[in-house]
C-alpha cells in the first residue's frame, strides 16, 4: 500500500493480510508512514515457500505457453502513473482478445491487483480468472483475492466468467462461483478501506490496546 495525496492505495495482498491480522497490517503501514520501525520477519521457511510458489506459477505459465500466445503484463513501478499504465496495457490485451494474459493488472485509483492468468474462452467472449497457489487446500485469503480481481475487472469492462479457479500445489483445480464470493469480499474491501483511511487520518501509530483492531496473536508483529 502507499499514500497518494490524501488517499491510501491498497492491494489484493493487503486485503489478504487484513484477513490474517489487522494489527500486523497497520504496523506495516506505520513503517511506511514513518510512524514506527519495520518489523523484521526474515524466515528461511517463508523465503523457501515464496520461491516454491514462484516455481509453481512458472510451471503453469510454461504449460500455457505451449498451447497459446501469452500477453505478459510486466510489473510496473508502484506509483499511480505506473499502475494506471499497466491497467491500460491489460485492457489493450483484452480488447485484442489475447488468448492468455499473464499478471493482468487492475487499478481504479484505490485498489490495485495483479491476477496470475486471464484465460480466453473458446467462444472468445469472456475471460476466466485463474490463480496459482502452492497450498494444497483453498484458503479464504486466496478466494478474497480472486473475488477482488473479478469485481475490479468487471467494473473496468472486462467480460469475466461466472467461475474463478485456483490451481493448487498438488495440481488440483478448485473452482468457485463469483456471485458466491462477492457477498463476502465487498464488505471486507469496504472495511479495509475504512480502516486504512481512518488510520491515515488519525496521525498516530496503531496501539496494541486498541480493541477495535483484530490481532492474530501469532505473527511477529503481534509478538513484539
Amino acid at each position: 500500500m502507499f499514500v497518494s495525496g490524501d488517499r491510501v492505495v491498497y492491494s489484493a495482498s493487503d486485503l489478504a493480510a487484513a484477513a490474517r491480522c489487522e494489527y500486523a497490517l497497520l504496523r506495516a503501514f506505520d513503517a511506511r508512514l514513518g510512524r514506527g520501525p519495520a518489523v523484521s520477519a526474515e524466515d528461511e521457511l517463508l523465503a523457501r515457500t515464496a520461491q516454491l510458489g514462484g516455481e509453481h506459477e512458472q510451471r503453469h505459465l510454461d504449460a500455457l505457453r505451449e498451447r497459446a500466445d501469452v500477453a505478459i503484463i510486466g510489473r510496473p513501478p508502484y506509483t499511480v502513473e505506473g499502475l494506471t499504465a499497466a491497467a491500460a496495457q491489460t485492457m489493450r490485451a483484452v480488447e485484442r482478445r489475447a488468448p492468455v494474459i499473464y499478471q493482468a493488472a487492475m487499478f481504479d485509483g484505490r485498489f490495485v491487483g495483479f491476477a496470475d492468468f486471464l484465460l480466453l474462452s473458446e467462444t472468445g467472449d469472456h475471460y476466466r480468472l485463474c490463480d496459482t497457489k502452492l497450498a494444497r487446500s483453498v484458503k479464504v485469503e486466496a478466494l478474497l483475492q480472486l473475488a477482488a480481481y473479478a469485481d475490479s475487472l468487471a467494473a473496468a469492462g472486462v467480460p469475466v466468467a461466472d467461475e474463478v479457479e485456483l490451481v493448487l500445489g498438488d495440481g488440483a483445480t478448485a473452482r468457485y462461483r463469483v456471485d458466491e464470493l462477492l457477498p463476502v469480499y465487498l464488505p471486507r474491501r469496504a472495511a479495509l478501506q475504512n480502516l486504512l483511511d481512518a488510520h491515515l487520518a488519525a496521525g498516530a501509530p496503531v496501539a496494541w490496546e486498541d480493541e477495535r483492531i483484530r490481532a492474530c496473536f501469532r505473527c511477529p508483529e503481534c509478538a513484539i
